[in-house]
């Protein structure tokens, strides 16, 4: 008797669940029903949610419904933690430091076919735009203040996802990077590279396969150059190149200086170390 009553009160809730975010008749509800546990944090999430279906993607339960005006995807587990939303917004909705970094990047002349709000647990806000040209498309995801943190190529055959972030990653977000979103985890042949917004800084840390630290580096502008360093390379055979890009790297051996220069018709890195002395070229 008792397990028969368990699960008919799971069976009513899930029943109650259904028909509270049903408010009017143009409401629908398609695909599977949620277990008890994701049916109550949903409707805790997103008390005015409309339109609701929910499937499931691997390991996730992925319900899909209106948000008010926004066409929304939120990803929760079998336990009813919240993941990750993916938000449908239009082109003017970007924040206006990626429009502009979209319109000065090759991708300029791409018809835009559609925006999106990637929000994930324990991790910032990043902007996609999904871009085709000809029979190509591709996916660009931008961090607030227009830092291309990575392309995805042939969009269609990619699904964004919630990201399980290691405790090792978490602790150095929070001992080395206090303060900072984590936007993104990206596998390489290194290890993994971190994309992180540290202080309104775009910044790139490179992790080794067991997710201990190896480098962080970061982009800044000329002015932000040591004047040891800027004389240094005044006085080298660098000098005349153009300089495409200049970065501070932090390694274990120390901080460094990275003049990305054309010499001799190619794309050279030049390393100066905090004595202005080139370290790496």
């Amino acid at each position: 008797m008792n397990t028969k009553f368990t699960l008919l009160s799971i069976c009513t809730g899930l029943i109650l669940f259904l028909a509270g975010c049903s408010k009017d008749n143009d409401d629908n509800h398609e695909g599977i029903i949620p277990v008890e546990e994701v049916a109550k944090a949903f409707s805790q999430k997103y008390p005015n949610a409309k339109k609701i279906s929910f499937n499931i993607e691997g390991n996730y339960y992925v319900a899909d419904f209106m948000n008010g005006t926004a066409s929304t995807s939120a990803w929760f587990t079998d336990q009813g933690k919240w993941m990750m939303e993916k938000i449908d917004i239009s082109y003017n909705q970007l924040p206006s430091p990626v429009i502009t970094a979209l319109k000065a990047s090759t991708y300029a002349d791409w018809k835009v076919d559609e925006t999106d709000l990637i929000n994930r647990a324990g991790m910032g806000i990043v902007y996609k735009i999904e871009v085709e040209k000809g029979d190509t498309e591709t996916d660009l995801y931008y961090s607030q203040y227009g830092n291309l943190i990575k392309t995805v190529d042939d969009a269609s055959d990619y699904s964004d996802a919630p990201i399980v972030i290691p405790d090792a990653v978490t602790q150095l977000m929070n001992l080395t990077f206090a303060g900072a979103e984590l936007l993104d985890i990206q596998p390489n042949s290194e290890g993994y590279e971190l994309n992180i917004l540290d202080n309104r800084i775009y910044k790139i840390a490179q992790l080794n396969k067991d997710y201990r630290w190896q480098n962080t580096m970061w982009q800044i502008t000329p002015h932000e150059v040591p004047s040891i360093i800027a004389e240094a390379f005044e006085k080298s055979a660098y000098a005349n190149d153009k300089v495409k890009a200049i970065f501070t790297l932090i390694n274990a051996d120390g901080s460094f200086q990275l003049f990305e220069v054309i010499h001799g018709g190619q794309d050279t890195f030049v390393a100066f170390d905090v004595f202005g002395n080139i370290v790496k070229s």
